[in-house]
């Protein structure tokens, strides 16, 4: 090969080797995300957006935890005590009504007064249940309907036994009996039914209130992010501490501690007022609605002379259940009275079989302490102030609930606005030494 010929091929292999890559030239980006700068530009954006991203989210979530108690307690829990009170109204009306044939005659003033009052709260627990369900309960709509058509035929009823009674006719104790049937068999259960449904979404409500345990993960997730932040600029800046991501961890650390503190707050309130507040007054409830219709029976048997044994049946079925209710949940001085009417309408039954009807009537009339009026009275008396202390634990309860997650939802965007801007101002002069 000549000089000319090797001349060449050093000039071509000399250009070859100075040729540059133009790929490598147009990938500023790339390379500056690939230098320290842009490993700490980009971990920086990755944490103000992490942590605007958790504020949203955290106001979010206790907002829409706050919407549901405060649902709970203006429109569930409003709505499960009226249906509550028609059905203890109704029942009442009931045993009222058969008070009032043991005088003979005309009723007394307070009896008669007793059933009209109790007949008026139920008609007007109906209407304001009417207005609390919602549209679309079909069902519970229903049941209103069909209690407030069988209430207008009750009455009727009760009335004609009523007018029959007055003007001395025993076909008056007939139509009571068909009345009180009316109401064991028909209007009671529907009531029953619809109070079970309305307290059961008032449990179902207070059970679906947990701690916030997918924020609280997620906030912790981000303060791990930013202590992780924190040491790997410390390792490329050569600084122990950086301000703004410390400022930034401290209250990220505030949020998480609050976001705890406040959950289980809210949560163990919301539980309070459902196991200590609601779950009993279900049970009370229930006793409350026996001890009324054991007196019904009572006064219907003795009405009927003791003829009728089913009475006595099912005097004893609902005095034995409410036994067992008042064990579950002990209620002061219920059970003592419970006992002593069981006594007292033993004593009934006694005078009934040995023919001293008048004799009967007075222990089931009279008000002598030892006898069924007052032993039901003070029965009744002591569950009705049960049921209205439980009731007002719940609301507490729920109150509580409520006001232990306030300022949360703008205090989480505060906390996680001032974060972001913390992390900006941390890094920023970092970023710019490198320029």
């Amino acid at each position: 090969m000549g000089r000319g010929g090797l001349a060449q091929q050093r000039t071509r292999t000399l250009d070859e080797s100075l040729l540059v890559d133009d790929e490598e030239t147009d990938r500023p980006v790339l390379d500056f995300l690939r230098a320290t700068p842009g490993r700490i530009a980009w971990s920086a954006v990755v944490l103000v957006v992490a942590l605007l991203c958790i504020g949203a989210a955290t106001s979010k979530t206790v907002y829409d935890r706050q919407g549901q108690l405060e649902t709970l307690r203006s429109r569930t829990e409003p709505l499960a005590d009226a249906a509550q009170r028609v059905y203890s109204a109704l029942s009442f009306a009931n045993t009222s009504a058969a008070t009032g044939f043991l005088s003979g005659g005309v009723a007394p003033r307070d009896v008669r007064s007793g059933y009209d009052a109790a007949v008026g709260q139920a008609s007007a627990g109906l209407v304001t249940a009417s207005n609390g369900v919602l549209p679309n309960d079909i069902h519970s709509l229903r049941m209103l309907t069909d209690i407030s058509n069988q209430l207008a035929v009750y009455t009727g009823i009760v009335a004609t036994a009523q007018a029959s009674n007055r003007a001395g006719n025993p076909i008056g104790v007939a139509y009571l009996n068909e009345s009180s049937a009316l109401m064991q068999k028909g209007i009671l259960p529907a009531a029953g039914q619809l109070y079970a449904s309305q307290s059961d979404a008032v449990t179902t409500s207070g059970r679906s209130i947990g701690p916030l345990r997918v924020v609280i993960a997620v906030a912790l997730l981000v303060l791990v992010l930013l202590v992780l932040s924190q040491v790997m600029l410390a390792r490329r800046s050569h600084r122990r501490f950086n301000s703004g991501l410390l400022l930034a961890s401290a209250l990220m650390a505030v949020l998480v501690v609050w976001l705890s503190v406040a959950g289980l707050v809210s949560t163990h309130a919301a539980g309070n007022a459902r196991t200590q507040g609601g779950e009993p007054m279900n049970t009370v409830v229930q006793a409350r609605i026996l001890a009324q219709q054991a007196r019904a029976e009572e006064i219907l048997g003795l009405l009927k002379r003791g003829s009728d044994s089913m009475s006595d049946m099912r005097f004893g079925e609902r005095t034995a259940q409410m036994g067992w209710l008042l064990d579950e949940h002990r209620v002061d001085g219920a059970a003592d009275a419970l006992h002593r009417w069981m006594r007292s309408h033993e004593e009934i039954r006694s005078k009934l079989a040995g023919g001293d009807y008048g004799g009967a009537v007075a222990i089931a009339q009279d008000d002598a302490p030892q006898h069924s009026t007052v032993l039901f009275t003070q029965l009744d008396t002591a569950l009705r102030d049960e049921i209205t202390e439980l009731r007002e634990r719940q609301r507490d309860g729920i109150a509580q609930a409520y006001t232990a997650l306030n300022l949360l939802p703008f205090g989480a965007a505060a906390i996680s606005v001032f974060a972001a801007l913390a992390v900006a101002a941390g890094v920023a002069p970092r970023l710019s030494e490198y320029h």
